[in-house]
């Protein structure tokens, strides 16, 4: 009650006011200084006001079509941001040992194949033994199997001179023989020689994938070389977004984390295992859980817009990127991945965002006017109609909805109507006059 009142006697007030200002003073003659109040002329009837065309002008009213495109409503999500998927590399132990140093730490820039941290691990310097053994045994392998090759050049030298011999009668036939017996004997042992060689090859050719898997894609060219301490290098560009790692903490290879079925839609099923996470964020993530009943209002590619309480008055412009296919069993939402740009990096995995989508329900049908060509008198929604000229209609209406500078409404009004915009508190003015019974 006290609100209406005040309401009532602010209108009041701006009437007053608006009316001193169309005195007007006459000086000269006398009874020239009298003063010469501009009325508005009398109403037609209850809810109908004719005004002047001078103060049609000096109040500035203008009228606004009602139409009937509906308004836009805004759907309001709230979530987290996630670094993309793709764009996170992950640093994983691939053997059994002690971290012995950390180089790195949380939003740290660094660059692929940059050393993040060392590992001392036994399996490394097994790994490089192992190496160094295969690439023995296959430089001996390939030694005897040229030292065979020479004993068959010999043979079959000697077996073509006694040949000669042979057939000039200076040499018997059994020698001959004996000769060829042991070039086929040698041919022998180069087969299996070649075969010994080809398995050495094998093993050392294990051994280096061996290693390369460790992380050592140079070995040492000498067994003085050996090193138990491994270097565990980024896998790309970006900024470390997790560590889960210190000096001293012992690590093995189950401790590497894979992506899991849900992965695709949450980043953290990849990160949460690794030691270091590594993460593009030139772009970023927002998962949307949203209810069945609200997915049928986006699409792919729709605009989001998101504003964070930690960048107060910034508005973060994305997109709608995937639209998800499972539906959660208990809430019902189903997940919308939405992208932003984070070219100047403001954003950061973890934050809370809030998400506002402008959609058009569907099958919308009613009236919308401007916003401002509603006017409250004592709880009660109104608008002016332009009936004439110089004539307005006062009706009361509904309001259903308002977005921005449009509402919409229901009520004793046809479409196309003209009703009073800017200016119509005016025309307020003049209703709560007339409900103190002052018109």
């Amino acid at each position: 009650m006290l609100k209406n009142i005040s309401s009532l006697w602010l209108a009041l007030t701006y009437t007053l006011v608006l009316g001193a200002c169309q005195m007007q003073f006459q000086t000269g003659k006398p009874g020239e200084n009298a003063v010469v109040i501009d009325k508005p002329q009398p109403r037609n009837s209850d809810g109908m006001y004719r005004l002047t065309d001078d103060q049609i002008k000096r109040a500035k009213l203008k009228t606004v079509p009602v139409g009937t495109n509906g308004i836009a409503q805004e759907l309001e999500f709230s979530s987290v941001i996630e670094a993309p998927f793709e764009e996170i590399g992950t640093v994983s132990p691939q053997m059994n040992g002690v971290v012995s140093r950390v180089l790195v730490d949380l939003g740290d820039h660094v660059r692929k194949g940059q050393v993040l941290l060392y590992v001392n691990s036994p399996d490394v310097a097994e790994a490089q033994s192992n190496y160094f053994d295969a690439l023995a045994k296959m430089t001996s392998a390939r030694a005897e199997m040229e030292l065979i090759k020479t004993r068959i050049d010999v043979a079959e030298k000697d077996r073509q001179r006694l040949k000669d011999l042979v057939d000039e009668g200076i040499s018997s036939k059994k020698d001959l023989e004996a000769s060829q017996g042991r070039y086929a004997a040698t041919r022998a042992e180069l087969v299996a020689a070649e075969a010994t060689y080809k398995a050495a090859q094998a093993q050392f050719a294990a051994a280096g994938v061996k290693l390369k898997a460790l992380g050592i894609s140079k070995p040492q060219s000498s067994p003085d070389g050996f090193t138990s301490e491994l270097p565990l290098l980024s896998p790309r560009d970006g900024i470390v977004i997790q560590r889960n790692v210190v000096a001293g903490q012992g690590v093995s290879p189950t401790m590497a984390n894979y992506p899991t079925s849900n992965a695709a839609n949450n980043a953290n099923a990849v990160t949460s295992h690794a030691l270091l996470s590594i993460a593009n964020l030139k772009k970023v993530w927002v998962m949307l859980e949203v209810p069945q009943s609200q997915i049928s209002y986006l699409d792919l590619d729709s605009l989001v817009k998101f504003e964070t309480e930690v960048a107060p008055g910034e508005v973060f412009w994305g997109k709608i990127t995937k639209m998800g296919q499972h539906y959660d069993p208990v809430s019902h939402c189903v997940q919308v991945r939405t992208e932003i740009d984070n070219s100047r990096g403001l954003l950061k995995p973890g934050m809370m965002i809030i998400a506002k989508v402008n959609v058009k329900p569907h099958n919308q049908s009613g009236l919308t006017v401007a916003s401002q060509a509603l006017q409250n008198i004592e709880g009660k929604d109104f608008v002016f109609v332009k009936t004439g000229e110089q004539t307005f209609a006062q009706i009361e209406v509904k309001r259903l909805g308002t977005n921005g500078a449009t509402s919409q409404i229901e009520g004793k009004i046809k479409p196309g109507a003209e009703v009073v915009g800017e200016g119509s508190f005016y025309l307020k003015t003049e209703a709560v006059k007339r409900a103190m019974g002052e018109g």
